[in-house]
């Protein structure tokens, strides 16, 4: 065989085993590099995942801990409200039982005695109103009695509009009583102090 045949085989046949194992390792580079890349986008994929699952758990955490608080505050408010109410109850109830204990009632319901203060300062405050003589308006049955109590420092008098009664002068820490046979509405006022004024129903 001509030995420049044989030479130009032999370096066709080692051309082509170049080139063979160029294709194939680039092939495999190809492979190789595209199984990183989705390794990395599905490593990338799931630390996202992660992220937003931390990120939504948080936000869950963070309300529920607000809603917990609005709670709290809410029942602490209404327990407050509830205390107070009880507390304003008990004490309407304590002053009711002690004026109905002294006769110093509100004047609603009559009695078989009732008691009236001249309070004090009503000698030289002139819009005292029915804070003048307390309670103002009074009731009592017919044939019960009703006494004033001066608090005052100033002598004051209780003093019927018609003449039913008169206490006369009644110094300071000084009282009058008066029985009430008769069924009927008096109005009456401290003729030193004219805006003095109450009433005293007998029925």
């Amino acid at each position: 065989m001509n030995t420049k045949l044989l030479a130009s085989i032999a370096i066709f046949a080692l051309l082509a085993g170049v080139i063979s194992t160029s294709a194939m390792q680039s092939a495999y580079a190809a492979d190789y590099g595209t199984s990183d890349k989705a390794a990395d986008a599905k490593k990338l994929a799931d630390k996202k995942a992660a992220d937003a699952k931390k990120l939504a758990d948080k936000k869950a955490a963070d309300a529920k801990k607000l809603a917990d608080k609005k709670a709290a505050d809410a029942k602490k408010l209404a327990d407050k409200k509830a205390a107070d109410a009880k507390k304003l109850a008990d004490k309407k109830a304590a002053d009711a039982k002690k004026d109905s204990g002294t006769g110093k009632a509100t004047g609603k319901a009559s009695s078989d005695a009732v008691t009236v203060e001249m309070e004090k300062g009503t000698a030289t405050n002139t819009e005292c109103g029915d804070k003048c003589f307390v309670p103002n308006n009074v009731q009592v049955k017919v044939g019960g009695t009703v006494t004033w109590k001066n608090a005052d420092t100033a002598a004051h008098t209780a003093t019927d509009s018609n003449g039913a009664f008169d206490s006369g002068m009644v110094m300071a820490k000084g009282s009058f009583k008066h029985k009430f046979d008769t069924a009927g509405t008096y109005n009456y006022l401290c003729i030193v102090h004219p805006w003095m004024k109450g009433t005293v129903t007998a029925s």
